[in-house]
């Protein structure tokens, strides 16, 4: 449910995204060069040339799009793990706005988003008999700040309070991040 990728896993992935973006250049060039003699040389065949300056820009925002979400992935990367950011310096020239909301959880609440899940819904009192608290207050302090980070809903049924984990919703733009086992 909730999975950490390993700091090799996310090296391996972003040489790979380096990988394809150097084919891309490769790609790139050889349309440029052959654009250029195409216009050279044939001057009747038109449609070739718009179609080929026409997968020249798909190419381009391919590599931007590729490069944000290297960057994305290096900054993840650092924020999760605290080291500093991954070696690939020219693909972080790119600036990232996909506008993921990162959202990091303690191994607690980890395990209450588990129990709300397997539950469908469940109030403080519940949390509170799972998790062992001995009042109430420590169990609805911790659904308050999930609510807050938006992780979970909020739902007033009668003078109980219940919460619900909605993982399409709480996922779609938020990245969870636990600590290692």
């Amino acid at each position: 449910m909730f999975t950490m990728r390993s700091k090799n896993e996310l090296k391996n992935e972003l040489l790979s995204i380096k990988k394809e973006l150097d084919v891309l250049k490769v790609k790139e060039d050889e349309i440029k060069l052959l654009m250029s003699e195409k216009a050279k040389t044939d001057d009747t065949n038109s449609g070739l040339f718009t179609l080929l300056k026409y997968m020249m820009e798909e190419s381009k925002t391919t590599k931007l799009i590729l490069q944000q979400l290297a960057n994305q992935i290096s900054e993840i990367h650092a924020d999760t793990t605290g080291l500093g950011e991954l070696p690939v310096e020219e693909l972080q020239d790119q600036p990232s706005n996909l506008g993921a909301k990162v959202v990091p959880v303690s191994d607690l609440d980890k395990r209450i988003l588990q129990y709300i899940q397997s539950k469908d819904m469940a109030c403080a009192d519940d949390v509170k008999k799972a998790m062992n608290y001995k009042g109430r207050n420590a169990a609805s302090a911790r659904l308050n700040r999930l609510h807050k980070s938006g992780l979970i809903e909020r739902y007033q049924l009668g003078h109980k309070v219940y919460y619900k984990y909605d993982a399409g919703k709480a996922t779609a733009n938020t990245l969870i991040v636990s600590p290692p086992q």
